[in-house]
């Protein structure tokens, strides 16, 4: 006889978080940073220690393809980047230097910051004219005239500074090594702001939502969050102990931020509360980037660029009530499909289930499920609109059940 299980509302939804591997950079490089001028164009770099210095990676087509590009340095290391527009871009590194392109990377030229020392971890332009960079030693400097000429500011900090965050052309934030800065008055002067720091930490990110409400992700793993400007910080908990380098707001309630070990995480509520997303990889997630509020990329420290094109949730539906008999894989439909196939499979008792897709080379592609499903029918879509045509694999496991099968994508 069968057994019936009835459910106060249905179909029961549950997620899972799916970013995928779009791009595997070769060589393997480290990639410090990755950041869009629009949904299709944008740039990443990394040092190159094989002589070249075509370290600067673009793309005009959502990361789907990158081309190289030559910063005129070999190994060098760029750590910041900040495009005004399509065809203005700046980048900062080590050695005090600072890069500019006025034809969306051509040709990039070295502009004079009369620093040879300074490694500038920090970067940003608030109008076309003025632009901020921070870095080791408490370095800041300011540029009013598109980075040919650049003078130094006061921060009166000799702590690494990591990130530049301005709401306006005023009122700006600076964050470092167990430090956070803000200024009212386009950088003229300085005050340290008072937060639960640890002396090992390194502010590496921050950002705001509008003038009151920002978020701070440190090494340490920490989560610091703001509602009046700056005045007070709230320890919030992350929901992971890896180290956390970049944020991202796609709006004023959802944020993501990435980190050491493979780590992404996720609010809905301003940084009240943190879920972790799976993600494909387990090392280090260098910066985030959206450019909607669904599509977004990771770069990473192996050269990776990772993509998500429903903001890293994947909706997972119950179909039916009735508990199955057995675990069943079924045929993917439809197939072949172009970008957008449904899995549907049968779980009849509490499991612990993945569900990964694999290239044709076996190679893994991506994790769609990770997780403690009850009993039941269940479906979930892929989005493989970041992926080429071909064959590729799904299979599912359980501890008491594995199955796989084939489909193909055409575009």
């Amino acid at each position: 006889m069968k057994k019936l299980l009835l459910f106060l509302l249905f179909p029961v939804i549950s997620y899972s978080q799916v970013w995928c591997v779009q791009t595997p950079f070769s060589p393997a490089q480290s990639l410090q940073f990755v950041r869009f001028v629009d949904a299709n164009t944008g740039f990443t770099s990394a040092p190159l220690y094989n002589g070249s210095n075509f370290n600067i990676h673009k793309t005009t087509n959502g990361g789907v393809n990158w081309s190289d590009q030559n910063s005129g340095f070999t190994s060098m290391r760029w750590m910041a980047i900040w495009p005004v527009t399509a065809d203005t871009v700046f980048m900062s590194g080590n050695n005090g230097r600072i890069i500019r392109t006025v034809n969306g990377g051509t040709n990039w030229i070295l502009l004079n910051t009369n620093d040879t020392v300074t490694q500038y971890w920090g970067l940003q332009f608030v109008n076309s004219f003025t632009g901020y960079a921070a870095g080791s030693n408490g370095k800041v400097i300011k540029t009013t005239d598109r980075g040919t000429t650049w003078f130094t500011l006061s921060s009166n900090v000799s702590a690494a500074l990591s990130c530049i965050h301005f709401r306006n052309e005023n009122t700006g934030y600076i964050s470092g090594s167990a430090t956070i800065l803000k200024t009212t008055n386009a950088g003229q002067s300085w005050v340290t702001l008072s937060a639960p720091y640890v002396n090992f930490e390194n502010i590496r990110d921050i950002s705001f939502t509008d003038d009151n409400n920002g978020i701070a992700v440190s090494d340490a793993g920490r989560v610091l969050k703001t509602t009046n400007a700056g005045v007070n910080w709230e320890l919030i908990t992350s929901g992971t102990g890896e180290s956390l380098f970049g944020i991202y707001f796609t709006d004023a309630n959802t944020a993501y931020a990435c980190g050491n070990n493979g780590a992404i995480i996720r609010t809905t509520n301003g940084g009240s509360n943190w879920s972790n997303q799976t993600s494909p990889l387990t090392e280090i997630l260098t910066d985030i980037w959206f450019t909607t509020a669904a599509t977004g990329f990771i770069s990473t420290w192996s050269g990776k660029i990772l993509k998500t094109t429903n903001g890293g949730v994947t909706f997972i539906s119950q179909t039916g009530t009735e508990i199955p008999e057995n675990f069943q894989l079924e045929q993917n439909y439809p197939n072949p499909f172009n970008p957008v196939t449904k899995f549907r499979f049968s779980i009849p008792n509490t499991s612990d289930v993945m569900l990964k897709i694999f290239d044709v080379s076996g190679r893994e592609v991506t994790t769609l499920l990770n997780k403690t499903v009850q009993p039941g029918k269940y479906e979930i879509d892929w989005d493989a609109s970041a992926y080429s045509s071909g064959v590729y694999f799904y299979k599912i496991f359980t501890q008491e059940y594995s199955a796989a099968k084939t489909m193909i994508m055409i575009k």
